[in-house]
Formats: C-alpha cells, structure tokens, sequence
C-alpha cells in the first residue's frame, strides 16, 4: 500500500501529546493543529519555561481551547535525565502517561563536515537527532508498557536520511539512523506504533537560512514542503493504525508516499542468503568445502 490506509483511525481527542521542539516552526503549528483536534499537548523545547514564545504558545492553545490544554517544560534532550524527567512530568501534568510522542526536535550545522566542522557541533547533532529520539522512545515505550496502555510515537526523519549528500553527512546519517530505529520497532505493535515521516526540505528558518543550502544543486524550491504539509504527514501518521515500522517521504506534492526501502532491501538480503546457501551446498557436494 502506497499511501494513506483505509484502516480504522486513531482518535488523537484527549489524548496527552508529548511535542519535543515544540518552539520551532513545525513544532508550534503542530501544536496548534494537535490542539484543534483535542489533544493535550505536554510541550517541551530547550528555551526557559518563563521565555516569551513559550508563555505565548501556551496561553493561546488554553484560550483557544477554552481550557487548559497545553503546558511548557525546558528540557536540554542531550541529557538523559532531562529526557526521562519529561516523560514523568507529562504523565504528572495529565494524570497518566503519555498516549503520543512526537520527537520532532532537531538541530542542524552551518559548517561542512570536511572543511570548518567542530566535534562539539557534531556531537550535538547526533545527540539531539538520534540519542535523544532513541532515549525518549525507550523511556516512553517503558511508561506506556508499565501503565497498560497504547501509545504511537511519530519520528521527525528527512529526506537526507533515505538519500546521502554532501553537506548532509552528519545530519543524514542521524535521521537514517532513525528510519532504522522505526522499522526495527515494528514488533511493538499493536499496542505500541513507531513510525516516521521523512520530508524533503520545508521552508523554516533552519533550512533557508543556512548557508550550505544557498545555491545547492540538491535544493528543488519547487520540490520544498510547507509546514503545513508536514504537519498534516504527521497526524495521518498517527490516526493510521496500520502505520507501525512505516516511514513515509514527504517530496512536493507527494506528501504521503510509504517508503519501500527495507521491503525491497530484506529480499534482495534474502536472495544473496539464498544463492550463498546454494553455493555452500554445492560446494559440500562436489567435495569442493565443508
């Protein structure tokens, strides 16, 4: 199946929504859109809790909602106490732990890893891209698990995950690493969906104003997503309950394509397992080896 499933849909109303980068572009539309749909949102992003993007953001998803519906916690995702400290707050704040995790926070470098890259821009990278993700979904899978429900968990992946380029070594490299953290989740389900959506680049401020994107050959405008367009990836992702292990790319106005990749990789690895246990046989066989 390529796109989006006919399988009955995941409810988001009253459900308690944890959003990592909650303060970034995507992160607050998203919040406003999970709002609408009647979620309760448990908000997290590095900024201080008394910052004025986050007092805003919270005080109108409330007012909108005629109740309170959102609330904020800075957290620092590079470090492990601060990711299980969230997920604890979250279930403090709603009475329960948390139904959905969206991890949604990522950072990106300026430099170029081969020329002016620093390992402390490196090593933030891969801590708030891919440890992060992987500590918070372990954490949450823990709470869901020990509570006796059902949650989803949403994966913020890219495009540059699924096709390497230069300038995205690093970045790339985080975001396969969590395509591979869904698809190898998928035994979790039905109680616990893991999956992902991979966009190309979305017009934020993380993507046009960073220099190495300015005159790139693998940067189509006409091929770049709004955020609207990746929030709406998201929500399917999570009311599709058929969705566990799956990743789906995000590419103009294809904004919803399921990814073959592993499919496609397990029976090609099948096939060459198939033809190395032939060769051993005959091998045996004609008293060539063992």
């Amino acid at each position: 199946m390529l796109f989006w499933s006919s399988q009955p849909a995941y409810d988001i109303s009253g459900k308690v929504v944890v959003l990592t980068g909650a303060l970034g572009a995507i992160g607050r539309r998203l919040a406003v859109r999970l709002a609408e749909r009647g979620a309760r949102l448990a908000l997290v992003d590095v900024c201080s809790s008394d910052s004025d993007g986050a007092i805003t953001l919270c005080d109108e998803l409330n007012s909108g909602a005629g109740q309170r519906v959102a609330a904020y916690l800075s957290a620092d995702l590079r470090r492990g106490s601060d990711i299980t400290r969230m997920l604890e707050w979250a279930a403090e704040e709603y009475g329960h732990a948390a139904d959905v995790l969206i991890n949604n926070a990522g950072i990106a470098s300026p430099a170029t890893l081969y020329d002016d890259e620093t390992f402390e821009r490196l090593s933030a990278m891969l801590d708030v891209n891919l440890r992060a993700p992987i500590e918070a979904t372990r954490v949450f899978v823990k709470h869901v698990q020990a509570a006796g429900r059902s949650g989803v968990v949403v994966h913020m992946a890219s495009m540059g995950g699924l096709m390497p380029n230069r300038g995205g070594e690093v970045y790339g490299a985080a975001k396969a690493g969590l395509i591979h953290l869904t698809r190898a989740s998928r035994f979790l389900a039905p109680q616990i969906r893991v999956c992902a959506v991979a966009p190309y680049y979305v017009r934020t401020p993380m993507v046009m104003d960073n220099p190495k994107l300015q005159n790139n050959p693998t940067v189509y405008p006409a091929l770049m997503l709004d955020v609207d367009q990746v929030c709406d990836a998201a929500l399917r992702c999570i009311a599709d309950t058929s969705s566990a292990g799956r990743t789906y790319a995000l590419i103009g106005n294809w904004t919803f394509a399921r990814m073959w990749l592993y499919d496609v990789t397990s029976v090609h690895i099948m096939l060459l397992a198939g033809l190395a246990l032939l060769a051993a046989a005959v091998r045996r066989i004609i008293g060539l080896g063992p």
